[in-house]
């Protein structure tokens, strides 16, 4: 399986592993002091963090585990190990990069990332956050309470086919996306783009501009008859729900970023994908 180091998610990842071992809050001069790097770089990692409520910063302006770390930690069994290596046959599987999301309060949260096949992508790092806006996380929403969804649906806007979404996802176990234009080309050129850009992710604002690309890249849900269809269409995305129990706290996704699939490929994804599911959600409820 191809990979590829990211040395801000890297960053990240050693703040939050050294405020998730701490028994204390730590100040910006003790974590620059363990981690040994730059004082404007770990400022940068915090402020992302407390966006996300990974952490939080108290009245002493030291830092410590927020809200949504210790969610994910409460609700995460002992068999994490499991589910990365259930995520990384998934990749293999399909051969593109997977992704295992937590959809809480209205925010997607980055769990955990795999990659495979031949083109990296990063977009989001683990642990980075943003708003619940159709179609995102479709795939978990059928299993939400009625306030929710209809939070979900009322993102939409004027665009027609949420409700019908919510139906396909319901009968079929998953969700698949292609780009706003019939421009088949679009993945590819978006595609590149994120690629280019995924390891700067932690810049708000140039988050924020990439976040809208991906947006474009979402902007349609396949539908019963481009399933069925022989022609090959555009595909970005698959997702498809992950359970724990009777809940639906995860949604697991494919980018294949292909600008033409046929049937064929398509449903090698979407057979990939329910078992690749279902496989995490029995990892998900395996005791340690």
């Amino acid at each position: 399986m191809a990979t590829a180091g990211s040395p801000p998610t890297r960053r990240v990842v050693s703040v939050v592993e050294l405020l998730a071992e701490s028994d204390r809050a730590l100040t910006v001069s003790e974590i620059v002091e363990h981690l040994s790097l730059a004082r404007a770089t770990v400022t940068a990692v915090l402020n992302e963090l407390c966006a996300a409520q990974w952490v939080i910063r108290d009245a002493s302006l030291a830092y410590r585990r927020g809200p949504a770390l210790a969610r994910l930690s409460a609700a995460e069994p002992a068999s994490a190990v499991a589910v990365g290596a259930e995520l990384a046959a998934l990749a293999d599987a399909a051969g593109c990069g997977a992704t295992l999301s937590r959809i809480a309060d209205d925010r997607l949260t980055i769990v955990a990332k795999q990659y495979a096949g031949d083109r990296i992508v990063p977009g989001l790092s683990v642990g980075q956050s943003i708003p619940v806006v159709y179609p995102a996380g479709a795939s978990v929403m059928p299993w939400r309470a009625p306030a929710e969804r209809e939070r979900w649906l009322g993102t939409a806007g004027a665009r027609s086919g949420p409700r019908e979404l919510l139906d396909f996802v319901t009968a079929h176990g998953f969700a698949m996306f292609r780009p706003e234009a019939d421009d088949a080309g679009l993945v590819d050129v978006l595609a590149e783009l994120l690629g280019a850009l995924g390891a700067e992710l932690l810049q708000p604002a140039l988050r924020a501009k990439v976040l809208r690309q991906l947006g474009r890249l979402t902007a349609r849900a396949y539908t019963e008859t481009d399933v069925g269809t022989r022609t090959p269409l555009p595909l970005s995305y698959v997702s498809a729900p992950v359970f724990c129990g009777d809940q639906v706290p995860f949604e697991v996704q494919l980018g294949p970023l292909r600008a033409a699939a046929g049937p064929e490929d398509r449903w090698r994804y979407i057979e990939v994908i329910r078992a690749g599911a279902q496989a995490i959600s029995v990892a998900l409820q395996a005791g340690p």
